[in-house]
């Protein structure tokens, strides 16, 4: 705690922010073009994923008088997750399923050079996988386009003609896995992850060959040493690591084989150190009692977790990127029971701890807590901290590396096992009609941030994070596994909803927030609530401003870096569901974003909220790019 830090802000940590940082494993090709700012090669800009553009021709000063430089209708209403790719004088844009992939001409103004249409079943695709349209990523290296389809497809396509070089299947969509299209390119290797968790698919990691298409390796999130590339190289930090296949006895039985914990987030690279980061998401299924012994809860006198972790679902991961080999984990929420899930951005930062300079990975977890760890050994260099109010985790053991749980928090299929633990009774007055005595609630719900791109800057030394302020209360429910149906065995829990909190723990009406969050101070910063909710994709300039969309109001917004204060916004009428980003074409640079949403248009009645969020937005998908004038 009282360790003394800095976030280093030197024309090194700028040359990092452009991919510079190392070469000894790297892609040659991605380190070569993003170290020019006008590309944009892969989501979050650079290997290191701070979603920061190093250009600053648009600035605090002028940034108020940019306009509208061309438009393109795209077509398809649906949400828009993955952000534009640029390099030299084309654009790439990714939509949602169907997945088409299209090249837009800068010099004409966004005219189609090409559109690759892949061949999927998009009906079995929208019934196999959870939770929206998402497609969240493109890749470019050496004269090749790089994704994954969400029915689990990954396809290599030639940059100029976009016609496909070759394709391999990575998951099983008929077993409800599919793929969000997070990946890296690491060297001659396209490493993606895959989605599913709430199917009963197990997470995993896959490489393919950047030039061929075959697939090099697959390596699990949990299960046997094997399988989950656990070796002699793998750093045992925490508790929970000491067992022989710490993947492997922290689960019950054959529970791991249904563990969730898949890899659907975005992933960042340490060419040096030949690493790559990711979390895993939730663990499978969501009810406890099929990951440990029944109704059964083993915690010490500060509330630490000593059996059936479930590592590593609900985790942060490290990787050797040329052979998937586990370098280090950290599991987030141990044996997660609230669909904590980290599909999340590790920005890997440079720091200074008691006068020393250190490598780390930052995360800005679901789960409401902050984690910075040494980016070689994954051990923790201070105490977590908290970002948004949680109360189901009341504190952490770091050196320990384990939350520490309030019992009362915490999951039952059985009242009579609840009640040899607590007597706690949230939903006793009133009752709901199906109430059954194990209903529990906890604060931050199922996210206190979700997969949204945060964003950091070495010009602030801050985080910028979309975060949320919900609780939620929840009953855990009875029920088989069946390949190809949901797994999740909950419910919500009726009667009347949970309040929101703000970071205090007091009641409040704000549903959420923008936060910077400083990973030195250990603090929020600053942070800009919304009368609405706006939990949306951020990012940073080297100009001194961030972007983000704002559903709240159907606008592109422009804010100060520092004060959070918005300094330019255009209406678009629409949400949001993408990061901007920023690029450079004939010595002018530019801003380029998707709003997008799906078909769905709820009436605004006359009597309407006047900030009903309706009142703004309409379904539509728009390319939208911005210039200043001249």
């Amino acid at each position: 705690m009282n360790k003394t830090w800095n976030v280093t802000t030197s024309a090194l940590a700028f040359a990092a922010v452009a991919g510079a940082s190392g070469t000894a494993f790297g892609n040659a090709d991605v380190i070569a073009k993003s170290k020019d700012p006008a590309n944009v090669v892969m989501p979050n800009y650079t290997y290191n994923g701070h979603n920061f553009s190093a250009l600053d021709q648009i600035n605090l000063t002028n940034v108020k008088n940019l306009g509208v430089a061309w438009t393109l209708q795209i077509g398809i209403l649906d949400s828009h997750e993955a952000s534009p790719l640029v390099i030299g004088d084309t654009m790439y844009i990714a939509s949602p399923k169907p997945n088409y992939v299209y090249a837009l001409d800068l010099a004409k103004e966004g005219v189609i050079k090409w559109e690759f249409r892949p061949t999927m079943d998009v009906a079995l695709a929208t019934s196999q996988t959870c939770c929206g349209a998402q497609t969240r990523a493109l890749y470019y290296a050496e004269g090749k386009i790089f994704y994954a389809t969400l029915d689990g497809q990954v396809i290599g396509l030639d940059a100029k003609s976009g016609e496909q070089l070759w394709r391999s299947v990575g998951t099983d969509i008929t077993r409800y896995e599919g793929m969000a299209g997070n990946a890296i390119v690491a060297g001659k290797l396209f490493i993606g992850g895959n989605e599913g968790g709430e199917g009963g698919a197990r997470g995993k990691v896959h490489a393919y060959n950047i030039d061929t298409g075959k697939q090099q390796w697959v390596m699990y999130n949990m299960g046997p040493n094997n399988e989950v590339g656990i070796g002699p190289r793998f750093n045992k930090n925490y508790f929970g690591h000491s067992q022989a296949s710490p993947a492997l006895d922290t689960w019950i039985g054959d529970s791991w084989k249904r563990g969730g914990g898949t890899s659907w987030g975005y992933f960042t690279f340490d060419p040096d150190l030949n690493i790559f980061y990711y979390s895993t998401g939730n663990c499978g299924p969501w009810n406890p009692d099929y990951r440990r012994e029944w109704g059964k809860v083993e915690l010490d006198a500060k509330g630490a977790l000593m059996t059936y972790q479930s590592n590593f679902c609900a985790s942060q991961m490290a990787r050797d990127a040329t052979t998937g080999e586990l370098i280090w984990a950290y599991n987030i929420t141990p044996q997660d029971q609230w669909d904590l899930d980290e599909p999340l951005n590790t920005p890997l930062i440079d720091i200074t701890v008691n006068g020393q300079p250190r490598k780390a990975a930052l995360k800005s977890a679901r789960n409401g807590w902050v984690h910075v760890w040494d980016r070689a050994t994954g051990k923790l260099i201070n105490e977590p901290f908290m970002h948004s109010f949680t109360n189901n985790i009341k504190g952490y053991d770091w050196e320990r590396g384990t939350p520490l749980y309030d019992i009362d928090r915490m999951a039952f299929t059985d009242v009579d096992d609840r009640r040899k633990y607590t007597q706690i009774d949230p939903r006793a007055n009133p009752k709901p009609d199906n109430y059954t005595g194990t209903e529990h609630v906890w604060c931050p719900g199922i996210d206190a941030r979700n997969w949204q791109n945060d964003a950091f800057s070495p010009q602030t030394g801050w985080n910028y994070v979309s975060t949320n302020n919900s609780c939620q209360t929840q009953v855990v429910i009875k029920g088989d596994y069946v390949p190809g149906q949901g797994y999740t065995l909950r419910r919500g829990a009726g009667g009347a909803g949970e309040p929101a909190r703000d970071l205090t723990g007091a009641e409040t009406t704000v549903p959420g927030s923008l936060k910077a969050i400083d990973p030195v101070g250990r603090k929020v910063a600053v942070q800009r609530d919304w009368a609405v909710a706006n939990q949306t994709p951020v990012s940073a300039t080297a100009g001194g401003f961030l972007l983000q969309g704002g559903n709240d109001q159907g606008v592109l917004r422009a804010m100060n870096a520092r004060t959070l204060e918005t300094v330019w916004e255009f209406r678009t009428g629409s949400r949001w569901n993408q990061s901007p980003i920023t690029y450079m074409f004939q010595n002018k640079q530019y801003v380029a974003v998707i709003a997008s949403s799906a078909a769905a248009n709820t009436a605004v009645a006359a009597t309407a909220a006047a900030n009903d969020a309706n009142r703004y937005r309409r379904s539509g998908t728009t390319l939208y790019v911005f210039k200043l004038p001249g």
